[in-house]
Formats: C-alpha cells, sequence, structure tokens
C-alpha cells in the first residue's frame, strides 16, 4: 500500500492545486508572456543557486546545462498550468449544466 503521510498530501495540494491557480491568476494580471519570461528568469536563478559557483570554467558546460534545464522545467510548470486553469474555466459551466 502506498503510505501517504499528511505532510505529502499538503505538498500536493500545494503543487497540484494551489500554484497552479495562482500562477492562472498572475497570468491573466500580468499576461502570459510575460509569466514566461519571469519562470524563465526564476528558472536561471534557481539553476544558478543549485550550480556551484556557475561562472567559473571547472563544469561550466554542465552548470549552464542545470540552468537551462531549470529555466525550462519552470517555465513548462508555468504553461501547463496556465493551460490547464483555461481550459477548465472554458469548460467548467458545459460541465455543471449537465
Amino acid at each position: 500500500m502506498l503510505k501517504i503521510g499528511l505532510v505529502r498530501l499538503l505538498w500536493l495540494a500545494l503543487i497540484g492545486l494551489l500554484i497552479p491557480v495562482g500562477v492562472y491568476r498572475l497570468s491573466r494580471l500580468i499576461g502570459a508572456p510575460l509569466l514566461l519570461l519571469l519562470a524563465v528568469a526564476i528558472g536561471l536563478g534557481y539553476g544558478a543557486l543549485k550550480a556551484d559557483n556557475p561562472w567559473n570554467g571547472d563544469g561550466l558546460a554542465a552548470k549552464l546545462g542545470l540552468m537551462a534545464v531549470s529555466a525550462l522545467a519552470l517555465a513548462a510548470y508555468a504553461g501547463a498550468s496556465v493551460s490547464a486553469a483555461r481550459l477548465i474555466r472554458r469548460t467548467w459551466p458545459k460541465i455543471r449544466s449537465y
């Protein structure tokens, strides 16, 4: 059996429900292209923090790769969240009418 504790359940609720709704509302406020640019910037910053001394020559390509993957993952998550929330918003009145 899969054991899910309270902390894991709260993380699932946060990542699966609250963050996508917040990302969608932020995209409605500032626009989706600006939101994706912000996600890329935050992802690059996170990658730079995780890569120790990202601008040193020792393993520079791997560190820049980590930064790029972090940025792309965060931008993909933001895009998927906004797309899913828009789809739900469009189909919700049709679902409620049944």
